[in-house]
C-alpha cells in the first residue's frame, strides 16, 4: 500500500520467532528436516525462520499459517511461538529467554518426540505416553476389566 512505512521493530521480533522456534524444535529432538516434514514446509524455509531471513536480505516474515503448523507440528499453544505474545506489541522485541513470554501451563516440561512419530507419525507422541499406556494396560490385568456396577478391583469378586 502506497504511504505504508516499513515498521523498523518487526527485525527484533523476528529475531526473537526464530530463537524460540530453534530451542523448541530442539528441545523436541527434531532436525530441521524433521520438523520440515512433520509440518509440510521445505527446510529451508524453517532455516530461514530461525536465522530471521527472508528474500532479498529482509528479516523473515512468515504467514500466519506457517505459525500455526510450526505450532501443530511441535505440540505447543501458536502463542508460545509468538515473540512477547503475552504483552502489547512495542518499539522492538523486549522478550527475554528466548522469546517464550507465556507460560502454558508452567508445570508441563518440554519432552522429545518419540522416534516413531518423527519417522513415521506415528502416535502416541511422547514416551511419556506409552510408559502411561503401559501402567494402564498393567493395572487391567492385574486387576481385570471392572464390570458395570462394581468398583475397579472387584471385578469377578462373588460372596
Amino acid at each position: 500500500m502506497a504511504g505504508e512505512q516499513e515498521w523498523t521493530g518487526w527485525p527484533s521480533f523476528g529475531l526473537c520467532l526464530g530463537r524460540t522456534l530453534r530451542t523448541l524444535r530442539r528441545q523436541r529432538g527434531l532436525t530441521q528436516e524433521e520438523l520440515a516434514t512433520l509440518t509440510g514446509l521445505a527446510r529451508n524455509t524453517i532455516s530461514n525462520i530461525e536465522r530471521n531471513l527472508g528474500n532479498a536480505d529482509t528479516p523473515a516474515d512468515p504467514q500466519l499459517s506457517t505459525i500455526y503448523r510450526l505450532a501443530r507440528a511441535l505440540d505447543v499453544p501458536p502463542a508460545v511461538l509468538l515473540p512477547a505474545g503475552g504483552e502489547p506489541v512495542a518499539d522492538i522485541c523486549a522478550a527475554e529467554e528466548h522469546g517464550i513470554t507465556l507460560h502454558w501451563p508452567a508445570d508441563t516440561p518440554v519432552e522429545p518426540f518419540r522416534s516413531a512419530y518423527v519417522l513415521h507419525g506415528q502416535l502416541p507422541r511422547y514416551e511419556s505416553e506409552v510408559a502411561r499406556e503401559v501402567r494402564e494396560v498393567r493395572e487391567v490385568r492385574e486387576v481385570g476389566p471392572a464390570q458395570p456396577g462394581l468398583p475397579a478391583g472387584e471385578a469377578g469378586a462373588t460372596e
